[in-house]
């Protein structure tokens, strides 16, 4: 797609605003095709951290998701209801629960994560040589400058 030179940066908000519409209506699309016993995107969150942090407490799960304890202890059971997670009591100390991914949980992680890989793949591949580097250049720096701002807004509210 060719775009007016030069493009605005109000143009270009405009431009970002609707591919975001259009992602966004594509991935509410795909939802529906999701199986009712597949975990949501959430929890597919859930089980990466999960598996990242093998043994994490919900508490400092809850604390690393921004959500209170007891949403965190019904989304890991809801998790542990699937066969995704399992909680155990800690060896170290028998008060602390620590979550754990199962087999099960691995495999699915495992399966979506190809499947993504797949599908980026196949876009990728649509690319030139010289519009994948392009296009990675552009979103590091986008990433960067993002990061940037971002830290700039937060020390001014005092986070």
């Amino acid at each position: 797609m060719e775009f007016p030179e030069p493009l605005t940066v109000e143009d270009a908000i405009t431009r970002v605003l609707d591919m975001q519409k259009r992602a966004f209506a594509f991935f509410i699309e795909r939802r529906g095709e999701r199986q009712p016993e597949a975990p949501t995107r959430f929890q597919t969150y859930v089980l990466r951290m999960v598996q990242d942090h093998d043994g994490i407490s919900i508490s400092k799960l809850a604390h690393s998701l921004s959500v209170s304890a007891p949403t965190a202890s019904q989304l890991v059971n809801g998790l542990v209801d699937k066969g995704y997670l399992s909680i155990a009591l800690s060896p170290l100390d028998r008060r602390r629960h620590e979550v754990h991914i199962t087999a099960s949980g691995r495999h699915w992680l495992h399966q979506q994560i190809e499947k993504r890989l797949g599908d980026v793949k196949r876009v990728l591949e649509e690319f030139s040589p010289e519009d994948r580097a392009e296009l990675i250049r552009l979103l590091d720096k986008a990433i960067s400058l993002w990061q940037v701002h971002s830290s700039e807004g937060s020390s001014m509210h005092g986070s």
